[in-house]
């Protein structure tokens, strides 16, 4: 059996990549900034995941807004070790996806990215998407990560990727300015690039949004889809009855895998499907660079069942995110299953977006 590219974030760990960025020397200029301001002397004081938490982890949504702000408005670099930036390999600029406000940047870098892809490739091969086939990719590109991951992972599993790009950016302005018969025209300019790709390309793994999936019996010939021998899925909602449906009635004995992640949440994967999930979305956390806890509204971590709001620590050498709140939500799980003995931590079950389900109003097509 191949052996699982993750392990449970460790004392050892946390130590290595908070000195690395606060070293008083060649540490991050934003991060050593703060650790002044707060007094925290993170370098000296931070000696096990335990510590992290209870020093590090942001104090509360103004001191979180800081690093948003700046990260929107300073230069990259700022956040990244200086002997990072001098020697890695490559440092990646990522891009969020401005549906909140004008996009935050980060990086991703070289060691990083390794470890992304090695757990990228096991979630796949362990769940049966095939290599050596074309993939057709319907979410955005441009400035978004996964973008660049999607084609990074078809061309290294032996296919060709073709993209049809999606602007998340625009549909929230229509779904904000109730311009109802644009997003319909935009919805349908998307399906008329897909079919065109299908008509005249083998595909063989098809990789949208979770909404896009759901719109997909009704503007895509099942004819068309007769290649395809997976499914890779993102964004953040995938209701049960639509993962049933996908499953069943759309794409029988086909895998169907879905991804959660962000350019700030990194990679979660779906756990292998098993009867008892009942067809709800579980994902593995991606770590020890990235853990995801669920907290409620005092910030401290629910309970195994429980729902609460997604809170991200990245820990790697080119970026350190102490205890980020996202917006979305999601329910903690308990291991379970097989994987359970391979990946020890807590998961995370049908992460959803409050702001942007209600209504189905803006996620639209993401």
């Amino acid at each position: 059996m191949v052996t699982p590219p993750l392990t449970p974030v460790s004392d050892e760990h946390v130590r290595a990549v908070v000195r690395r960025h606060l070293h008083p020397e060649t540490g991050s200029p934003f991060w050593l900034e703060r650790d002044r301001r707060l007094g925290t002397n993170g370098y000296s004081t931070v000696d096990s995941w335990a510590a992290a938490q209870e020093l590090l982890a942001f104090r509360d949504e103004a001191d979180q807004e800081i690093f948003e702000e700046a990260s929107r408005r300073r230069p990259v670099e700022d956040f990244i070790p200086a002997d990072v930036v001098r020697d890695n390999d490559f440092l990646w600029a990522a891009q969020t996806g401005g549906t909140t406000g004008l996009p935050k940047h980060g990086t991703w870098g070289g060691k990083y990215w390794k470890h992304v892809s090695d757990f990228s490739h096991y979630a796949m091969d362990t769940h049966g998407i095939p290599r050596g086939v074309n993939w057709l990719y319907i979410s955005p590109m441009g400035p978004h990560t996964i973008g660049r991951l999607v084609v990074d992972w078809a061309e290294s599993r032996g296919g060709m990727c073709f993209s049809i790009d999606l602007d998340p950016r625009i549909v929230k302005i229509f779904g904000e300015e109730g311009m109802a018969a644009a997003y319909e025209r935009y919805v349908r300019h998307i399906w008329d690039q897909v079919n065109a790709v299908l008509e005249s390309q083998r595909i063989g793994v098809l990789y949208g949004t979770a909404r896009l999936l759901e719109m997909l019996p009704e503007y895509v010939d099942p004819k068309l889809l007769k290649d395809v021998r997976g499914v890779v899925h993102a964004g953040t909602t995938m209701p049960v009855l639509s993962h049933r449906l996908l499953r069943e009635d759309v794409f029988p004995d086909v895998p169907i895998l879905g991804m959660y992640g962000s350019s700030t949440t990194s990679i979660s994967w779906q756990k292998p499907f098993e009867p008892e999930d009942e067809h709800g979305l579980v994902y593995i956390p991606s770590s020890p660079w990235v853990t995801l806890d669920l907290v409620d509204d005092a910030a401290t971590p629910v309970a195994y069942g429980e729902e609460g709001r997604v809170r991200v620590w990245r820990l790697t050498d080119d970026q350190l995110l102490p205890g980020f709140l996202e917006r979305d939500r999601a329910r903690r799980v308990e291991p379970y299953g097989k994987a359970a003995d391979l990946f020890p931590w807590p998961w995370i079950g049908d992460p959803y977006s409050p702001e942007f389900t209600e209504g189905r109003r803006v996620e639209g097509v993401y």
